[in-house]
């Protein structure tokens, strides 16, 4: 027990120094007066406004397993997902800026933001929050797991479009999005690994779950669909750079505590019917 609390202390502290460093995603300093001044390929375009819309979408009222009282009585939690929603959000303004940029100038039509469904819980949604109280510590472990596997596929996604595009502009400001992406993977999969460390029933649990449950992120009823998801993976991942970044996702993810075998980033390729290596 004291190993367990002396890691949660750690990661904890981690935690705290992560959120010290927040701040929205600096983008004044860019050159946008250069925006279009590079013609981009139709595969960047498709992944700028994936990656638009479901940006957006966290700029909404936290409902669902996210809203979990377990969650939301954390203040450490309480406090990064404020910071979260806010940077989030950012980089969704940001992307946007730069499409309507590059469309004036480019002379072409782009479809307008996506936006998130209404923040509304059904009965369905609010029998289960009290229902898993007794188990709250679980649902906030569900939720530090698969906010990282979110996030790793998020910074991966940046990093690999911003190698992807010719413009100077366009991949700093992707570059600078997955750097924080990247401070989000760190504090989710930190307070991951201590509560699976914690608790044997999230060990056994929490696996079987993101192998039967986990979509990538932005997946969802009123949400994007799945052959839009497809559509980005296809540009990502499909050459050796992609199919790399996809090996590192799964090696990464699979260090969390009972997570060993687990590859759910291979199986969204495989999902996908996109080719991959051996």
């Amino acid at each position: 027990m004291k190993r367990r609390d002396g890691l949660r202390d750690r990661n904890e502290e981690k935690c705290g120094r992560l959120l010290d460093r927040s701040g929205l995603v600096e983008v004044d300093d860019l050159h946008w007066d250069r925006v279009g001044d590079v013609e981009l390929e139709s595969g960047v375009l498709t992944c700028l406004l994936y990656m638009r819309d479901v940006e957006g979408f966290t700029d909404r009222d936290l409902v669902g397993a996210v809203a979990h009282p377990s969650t939301l009585a954390d203040p450490l939690l309480r406090r990064f997902l404020d910071v979260w929603r806010a940077e989030e959000a950012a980089h969704a303004r940001a992307i946007d800026r730069y499409l309507r940029r590059y469309a004036e100038r480019r002379g072409i039509d782009l479809p307008d933001q996506q936006p998130p469904p209404a923040a509304v819980m059904d009965l369905t949604e609010r029998a289960l929050l009290q229902i898993t109280r007794p188990v709250g510590h679980i649902v906030t472990a569900a939720h530090m797991v698969w906010g990282a596997a979110n996030e790793l596929l998020t910074m991966h996604g940046y990093r690999l479009l911003a190698r992807r595009t010719p413009d100077p502009v366009l991949s700093e400001l992707l570059t600078r999005i997955a750097a924080q992406e990247a401070r989000h993977y760190s504090f989710y999969a930190l307070q991951a690994e201590w509560r699976l460390g914690a608790s044997r029933l999230a060990r056994v649990t929490l696996p079987a779950m993101m192998r039967r449950s986990w979509t990538p992120v932005g997946i969802g009823e009123e949400y994007k669909s799945a052959q839009e998801f497809g559509r980005v993976l296809a540009f990502l991942a499909a050459d050796d750079r992609g199919v790399r970044a996809v090996a590192t996702m799964d090696a990464t993810f699979t260090r969390l505590p009972g997570f060993d075998g687990v590859r759910i980033y291979r199986r969204a390729v495989e999902d996908s019917a996109l080719p991959m290596a051996a």
